[in-house]
C-alpha cells in the first residue's frame, strides 16, 4: 500500500514540474506576441460595401476613393450577407516597406486579395498556394512595391462578424506566424497536459470533481482550437459557417458542467438547505438553455450566455448570504477563486467575440490563469488528500497515536544503527469492558486524556521520542485496539523498567469513569530487548506480545521475555492446529473405564475418556488439549466428535449388557449449545439407546461458569431423559443449596480425596459428608481413584454405591473393554458378609 502510494505521488509530482515548465513557457510567449502586436502596422484606407465582383466594382473603387476619407481598417464590424471591399493605398502609406497584407479573422465564408497598378487595373489575384497551412491560420498576400500601387481586399461572410486589415514587413509578418504558433502549441499543450493531469487524478482517485474538471477542460480545448481556426485544415464547410455557434457551444457547455459541479460542491458541503432541488432545478434549466445556445443567433447567443452568467452570480450571492446567516459553515477560500476565474473567464470569451483581436491576447493570458487555477486548486487537494492518507497509515484513527507502522520504522533506524533498545508494551485490561459499557468514543476521549498524563512523566525518562510534529513530542505508539508500545533506550536495567512499570500503573489506576460508574483499571506489562531477545525490529514486537500474553502468577506486575514460555506456547499453537485435522479424520480415540458397584461387583458401566496419540507430539493428555479447544474454539467440534463416538460404541455396549450406563464429559462452553441436545435425540433415536443409560458428567467448576444458566440448560437435557452428574465433586465451592436446587443424578468423589482415604482423617470426612449429602438429596456416589481393597471397604462403610480406578480396572480401548465385560459382567457377588474379606474381582484381567 506505501509503495503503491508512493507511485502516485512520484507521478503527480512529474506531472507538477512539466506543468509549471510548460505555465513559464506560456507566459513567457503570450508576453513575447504583446511585443508582436505592438509592432504591427495599422492599415488605413477605405470601405466600399457592395456585392460586386472587381470587374464591376472597378469604377466604384476609384470614385470612392477620390471622394471618401480614410479610415482605420483594423477593426470592422461586417454584416451578415454583404460584401466588403477593402482598399488600401500602398503609395503614400507610411508603411511602405512593409510587402504582407493579412487579415485577422480565418473564419470567413469568402476572402480575396487583389493587388492594383496606379490606375486600379487588377495585376494579379493573390495566390497563397505555397502558403496555404499559414494562409488558413492567418489568411495573407505578398506585395510587390515595384508594381503594386493599391491593395484590394474583398470579404463576405454568412453572419455579422469582425474584420481586420494589417500590413507588415516579410521580417514582422514570420515573426508574428511563429509566436502565434508558438502560443497555439504551447496553450493547447498546457491544456493537453491539464486534461492528463484531471485524467490520473480521476484514475487514481475517482472522484467526482476531477470528472467535472477533466469536462470543464475538454470544453476549453475544443474552443480554443475551433477560435484559432484548426478546423480550418479539414475543409469542412460549415465551419466556416458556424464557428462562432461551435464557440458559443462549448463555452456554454463549460458553464454547464462547472454549474453542476458548484451544486455538487455545496451539496457536499451542507451548504444547500432545503431550497436545494428548487436552486438544482434552476441551474439546471439555465445550462440546458445555454447547451441550446449552438443554434441560436449571435445577438441570442450573447444573451443565453449572459444569463448563464447571471445564474452562477446567484448563486454565488446565495452562498455568501447563507455563510453570513450560518457562521458555523465554512466556505474555501480556494472554491470561491475558482468561481470567479470561470465568470471572468467567460466575460472574456465575450469581449473576444466582441472586440477580436483586441483582448485575444488577454484572453489566452486568462485562459492559461485560469487552467493553471483549476489544476493548482485540485493538485493542492489531491496532495493534503495524500498527506493525510499517509498521516493515516501512520497514526491511529481514535487516539492520533503512533501506529505499528511507524513504531516498526523506528526500531528499524535503531537496529540499522546496533543501539540497544527495549519494547514495553502495556495493556490496559479494562479497555474491552469500557468499550462495550460505555462506547468507544468516551472510552477513546478518556485514553487521549489518560495519555496526556502520561506522555510528561515519560519524557523524563530515557524513552524515545517516537514523533515529533506541532502538537508536540510523542513517545508512545498503538499497536492494535488495546495494546501499546514505549521504547526504551540503552541497555537492560531492571530498575528503570520497573521504574517505568510504576509510573504506567500509577496513570491507568484511576481507572474508566462515565455517569457514575467507574471501572477499575489494571495493566497487562511485557518487556523484550535488542539484541538479547530479538535481531530485528519485527521480531522484537513479536517478543514483546508474547512477554504481554504470560498471565501474571504471584502478584507480578510485568514479564520480561522467556524463551521457555515461547516454546510452550508454540507446543500450544500446534496442538490446536494438529488438533483440528485430528478431529476431521478420526485421528482421537476413546478408553473406557469400568464403573463397578461397590456392594454387588457388578457392572454399572464406563466413563468414556478420550485420548490422543500424535505421531510427532506423541501423547497429549487431556489436561493439555481440552483447554487448548476451549480456548481455540475447537472444543464444540470435539465434543460432537466424543458424544457420536461414545453413543456409537454404546450400542454394542448394551448389546452385551443392556443396564450398562455410558458417562461422557462435556465442556463449560457447550452447556447453552440449542444443537447439542438436538444431535443427542437424533443419536439416541438412530441407535435405538436408552437416554436414563447415558450420564452427561459436568465438572463443579462448569457448573459455576460464569455466564451460563445451568439450571435451564440442563432442563433441556432432563427432557430428553439423559442424566446428569456432578464431576470432580470437593474441588469447587458449591453449596448444599446450590446442590439441591440443581438436583444432580450422580455425585463424583474426585480422586484426590480417595487415593489416601486411609491416612487422612480430612479426607475420611469429606468423603462420608458426600455420602451423607448425596442420600438427603436423592443421588448416589461414585468415587473416584479407588487403587486398594481398603479404600473400597471403606468407602463402601460411607454408603458409596459405585466405585471405579485402578483396582478394578485402568483406561481399557474399546475392543479391550468389551473382553473384559465379556469376561466379568455375570460376577454376582464379591463381598461375603464380612467386610473384611474381598475377593479379587478382576484376578489376572487386573490392568
Amino acid at each position: 500500500m506505501l509503495k503503491a502510494l508512493g507511485v502516485m505521488v512520484d507521478q503527480v509530482s512529474i506531472l507538477a514540474r512539466v506543468y509549471c515548465i510548460n505555465i513559464l513557457l506560456t507566459l513567457l510567449s503570450i508576453i513575447a506576441t504583446a511585443s508582436v502586436m505592438a509592432d504591427e502596422s495599422t492599415a488605413k484606407g477605405w470601405l466600399v460595401p457592395a456585392n460586386l465582383p472587381f470587374e464591376r466594382i472597378h469604377p466604384l473603387l476609384e470614385q470612392e476613393v477620390s471622394t471618401l476619407s480614410k479610415i482605420d481598417l483594423s477593426y470592422v464590424r461586417i454584416k451578415g450577407e454583404q460584401g466588403y471591399w477593402f482598399i488600401v493605398d500602398l503609395n503614400k502609406q507610411s508603411q511602405s516597406k512593409a510587402n504582407v497584407i493579412y487579415a485577422d479573422n480565418s473564419h470567413l465564408a469568402q476572402l480575396d486579395f487583389y493587388t492594383l497598378d496606379e490606375n486600379f487595373n487588377l495585376l494579379v489575384e493573390v495566390n497563397n498556394e505555397a502558403y496555404r497551412y499559414i494562409n488558413k491560420v492567418l489568411p495573407h498576400a505578398q506585395l510587390y512595391a515595384d508594381e503594386a500601387r493599391w491593395a484590394a481586399v474583398y470579404v463576405r461572410h454568412s453572419e455579422d462578424d469582425r474584420m481586420g486589415i494589417r500590413l507588415a514587413t516579410a521580417a514582422e509578418f514570420a515573426k508574428l506566424i511563429n509566436t502565434k504558433l508558438r502560443n497555439f502549441f504551447l496553450i493547447a499543450g498546457l491544456l493537453l497536459l491539464s486534461i492528463a493531469i484531471a485524467g490520473t487524478v480521476y484514475g487514481l482517485s475517482h472522484q467526482v470533481k476531477s470528472l467535472y474538471l477533466l469536462g470543464y477542460l475538454i470544453c476549453v480545448l475544443s474552443e480554443f482550437l475551433i477560435a484559432k481556426g484548426v478546423l480550418n485544415y479539414f475543409n469542412i464547410e460549415f465551419v466556416s459557417l458556424w464557428y462562432i455557434k461551435l464557440q458559443f457551444s462549448f463555452q456554454v457547455l463549460a458553464l454547464a458542467v462547472i454549474n453542476f459541479y458548484f451544486i455538487h460542491y455545496l451539496q457536499s458541503q451542507n451548504l444547500l438547505n432545503a431550497r436545494q432541488d428548487k436552486l438544482t432545478v434552476y441551474i439546471g434549466l439555465f445550462s440546458v438553455a445555454a447547451v441550446l445556445s449552438c443554434v441560436m443567433k449571435q445577438s441570442e447567443q450573447f444573451a443565453v450566455v449572459t444569463v448563464c452568467l447571471g445564474a452562477m452570480l446567484v448563486l454565488l450571492c446565495y452562498l455568501f448570504f447563507y455563510w453570513l446567516s450560518n457562521t458555523k459553515k465554512t466556505i474555501q477560500f480556494k472554491f470561491v477563486l475558482v468561481w470567479f476565474a470561470v465568470i471572468l473567464q467567460t466575460l472574456c470569451w465575450q469581449a473576444t467575440l466582441v472586440s477580436g483581436a483586441k483582448v485575444q491576447q488577454f484572453n489566452d493570458v486568462l485562459l492559461v490563469l485560469n487552467v493553471i487555477t483549476f489544476v493548482l486548486m485540485l493538485l493542492i487537494h489531491e496532495r493534503e488528500c495524500v498527506k493525510q492518507y499517509s498521516y493515516s497509515l501512520t497514526h491511529d484513527d481514535d487516539t492520533k497515536l503512533p501506529n505499528k507502522q511507524l513504531l516498526i520504522k523506528r526500531l528499524d533506524n535503531q537496529v540499522i544503527l546496533e543501539i540497544e533498545h527495549s519494547l514495553l508494551l502495556f495493556r490496559p485490561a479494562v479497555l474491552s469492558n469500557a468499550r462495550a459499557s460505555f462506547g468507544y468514543e468516551h472510552v477513546n476521549d478518556q485514553i487521549k486524556v489518560t495519555m496526556g498524563k502520561l506522555v510528561p512523566q515519560l519524557a523524563s525518562m530515557n524513552v524515545m521520542c517516537i514523533e515529533t510534529n506541532l502538537q508536540g513530542s510523542r513517545c508512545i505508539a498503538r499497536l492494535d485496539d488495546s495494546t501499546y508500545g514505549v521504547v526504551i533506550v540503552g541497555k537492560l536495567e531492571l530498575s528503570q523498567i520497573e521504574q517505568l512499570v510504576c509510573v504506567i500503573n500509577s496513570v491507568f489506576a484511576e481507572g474508566i469513569t462515565h455517569k457514575r460508574i467507574h471501572l477499575i483499571d489494571k495493566v497487562e506489562i511485557g518487556v523484550a530487548n535488542y539484541p538479547l531477545h530479538a535481531s530485528t525490529s519485527l521480531q522484537l514486537v513479536q517478543r514483546g506480545l508474547q512477554a504481554l500474553a504470560v498471565k501474571p502468577l504471584h502478584g507480578e506486575r510485568w514479564h520480561m521475555f522467556n524463551i521457555d514460555n515461547v516454546a510452550l506456547s508454540q507446543r500450544r499453537i500446534a496442538i490446536a492446529s494438529a488438533l483440528k485435522e485430528a478431529i476431521e479424520f478420526d485421528q482421537l480415540s476413546l478408553f473406557f473405564q469400568p464403573q463397578i458397584y461397590l456392594n454387588t461387583g457388578k457392572v454399572h458401566g464406563a466413563e468414556a475418556l478420550l485420548r490422543w496419540e500424535h505421531p510427532q507430539l506423541g501423547n497429549v493428555p487431556p489436561d493439555l488439549f481440552i483447554p487448548i479447544a476451549e480456548s481455540s474454539g475447537i472444543i464444540s467440534d470435539l465434543t460432537e466428535w466424543v458424544i457420536t463416538q461414545a453413543l456409537r460404541y454404546q450400542k454394542k455396549m448394551t448389546a452385551l449388557l443392556p443396564e450398562h450406563i455410558i458417562s461422557i464429559n462435556i465442556s463449560a462452553k457447550d452447556l447453552q449449545r440449542k444443537d447439542l441436545p438436538v444431535l443427542f435425540i437424533t443419536l439416541l433415536n438412530e441407535y435405538q439407546l436408552n437416554p436414563a443409560n447415558v450420564m452427561l458428567e459436568l465438572t463443579e467448576s462448569a457448573t459455576l461458569f460464569e455466564g451460563v444458566d445451568i439450571r435451564n440448560a440442563l432442563n433441556d437435557y432432563r427432557l430428553i431423559g439423559v442424566k446428569i452428574a456432578i464431576d470432580d465433586f470437593g474441588t469447587g465451592y458449591s453449596s448444599l443449596a446450590y446442590l439441591s436446587k440443581m438436583g444432580f443424578d450422580e455425585i463424583k468423589i474426585d480422586k484426590q480425596f480417595v487415593m489416601n482415604i486411609e491416612y487422612s482423617k480430612n479426607d475420611q470426612t469429606i468423603c462420608r459428608a458426600t455420602c451423607d449429602i448425596a442420600k438427603s438429596l436423592g443421588s448416589y456416589v461414585v468415587a473416584e481413584g479407588i487403587e486398594d481393597s481398603q479404600s473400597m471397604v471403606k468407602l463402601q462403610s460411607y454408603g458409596c454405591e459405585v466405585g471405579q480406578g485402578y483396582f478394578f480396572s485402568r483406561p481399557l480401548p474399546f475392543d479391550d473393554y468389551m473382553l473384559w465385560l465379556e469376561q466379568n459382567f455375570e460376577a454376582t457377588t464379591v463381598f461375603v458378609n464380612d467386610l473384611g474379606k474381598v475377593v479379587d474381582l478382576v484376578g489376572k484381567n487386573n490392568y
